[in-house]
């Protein structure tokens, strides 16, 4: 078995699942010592997509009876496009796979996806379908709608949106049929052995609701009762536009148009091939774990406010001491600290400069636990300066010195939190 896209949400997974029945698989990924550290003990192949798969895979699918392309990508980056991952990579292996002798292969693709879709990534979707279809041997392509799984990108930024209070919607916002990621596996898993499996189908839940429906069955019971403004889909687009822009953002505008169309179908194939009862949206979050999933959506909510405080605060604390406070009285401050007079104001506007880098440079992904680091170790050393030469500022009525504390503590958590290693698998 041969698994493209071995490390993303739904690859990992199927080659999980595939070996526990005992399958032998072969993973393909773009970065083979990472996905090494990630999932020790799996196998790999070094395949990436954005660049034309090596001929020597060849030799490799030889002895392999099914390959699944599971290779994706829901936005495009400087470095990924949707012509590459959905098209150019899947096509090429395909060719590879027949020549190789595979039997069978399994496309996962996306439900809507069609060549005049109304976004780039449901045509590009629907092209790699195409190139699937024209394989020699057995062909599926499955058509997933939105998957749930607790770790995965987009479930865990609809979870986020099902605790707000307040609920911004496209006010044109199509139906939805999310299906579980065991249902999908499963699914997956029957179609690898299915002795005439379809040539399509779709990979959908058993409820078909709209998205604000959708949101309330994820949400404890606390926040059922939500507002929601519906934004027409003039103010909607170019805002999304706008966002996605931004470090960091989930949101753009084609995943808007998609949200705005109806994407449902019948769900009885699927529930045929898994043999069971496909859960219910209701359904997806164990109810032993669902406070502590809305504990964590909170969380997730309020890290990026955290950040902003913390980043306002050292912005605003370098400008007071440059342009604000009085310089005579700073000056003098920093003479009492044991600061030589001559010196004093080049230690001023450094240390205003040094508040202002590290205000900025904290919305640098990469830097960032660094910058966390430097602040803790400059609160500590201001704090231990003051306590030594301006002890009368413990003793203020204002509290400055002891807010240092929740400033600590803040950063602290912030620093905690920060996932070393970047952004999980979506």
């Amino acid at each position: 078995m041969f698994i493209s896209g071995g490390t993303g949400l739904i690859g990992k997974a199927l080659a999980e699942r595939l070996e526990c029945y005992g399958h032998g698989v072969i993973l393909g990924v773009r970065d083979e010592a990472e996905a090494s550290r990630s999932q020790p003990g799996a196998r790999f192949v070094q395949l990436d997509f954005t660049g034309r798969p090596d001929p020597s895979v060849v030799a490799l699918l030889a002895g392999v009876d099914v390959v699944v392309n599971a290779a994706g990508i829901f936005n495009e980056t400087s470095t990924q496009s949707f012509d590459d991952v959905h098209v150019k990579g899947p096509c090429t292996l395909f060719d590879l796979a027949a020549q190789a002798g595979v039997k069978r292969i399994i496309q996962i693709s996306a439900l809507g996806a069609e060549l005049h879709a109304d976004t780039r990534y449901w045509r590009s979707k629907a092209r790699g379908d195409r190139c699937a279809s024209a394989f020699a041997g057995t062909v599926v392509v499955v058509r997933p709608s939105l998957v749930y799984a607790a770790l995965g990108a987009s479930s865990v930024l609809f979870q986020r949106l099902a605790v707000l209070p307040w609920l911004p919607l496209p006010a044109t916002a199509g139906e939805v049929q999310p299906i579980h990621l065991d249902d999908l596996v499963d699914g997956l898993v029957a179609l690898v052995q299915h002795p005439q499996p379809p040539q399509l189908v779709a990979a959908v839940g058993p409820v078909a609701l709209g998205m604000d429906a959708y949101l309330r069955a994820l949400s404890p019971a606390a926040v059922k009762h939500r507002i929601v403004w519906r934004i027409p889909m003039r103010v909607a687009l170019p805002l999304a536009k706008f966002l996605q822009k931004l470090p960091g953002s989930t949101v753009s505008a084609d995943a808007l148009k998609m949200l705005a169309h109806p994407n449902t179908a019948n769900a009885a194939p699927w529930a045929a091939l898994v043999g069971r009862p496909l859960r219910r949206p209701d359904q997806f979050v164990e109810p032993a774990r669902r406070q502590q999933a809305h504990q964590l959506a909170v969380l997730a909510n309020m890290l990026p406010v955290l950040r902003l405080s913390l980043s306002l605060t050292w912005l605003i604390t370098a400008w007071v001491s440059a342009f604000v406070y009085p310089q005579a009285a700073s000056l003098d401050l920093l003479v009492r600290a044991q600061v030589p007079l001559v010196l004093a104001p080049v230690a001023l506007y450094t240390a205003a400069l040094l508040d202002a880098a590290l205000a900025l440079a904290m919305w640098v992904r990469r830097w960032r636990r660094g910058v966390y680091l430097l602040q803790i170790g400059l609160m500590l050393v201001y704090s231990a300066i003051i306590s030594l030469w301006l002890p009368e500022y413990w003793a203020h009525p204002y509290g400055p010195m002891v807010k240092n504390l929740p400033m600590l503590a803040l950063t602290a958590l912030l620093l905690w939190l920060e996932s070393p290693n970047g952004r999980g698998t979506r």
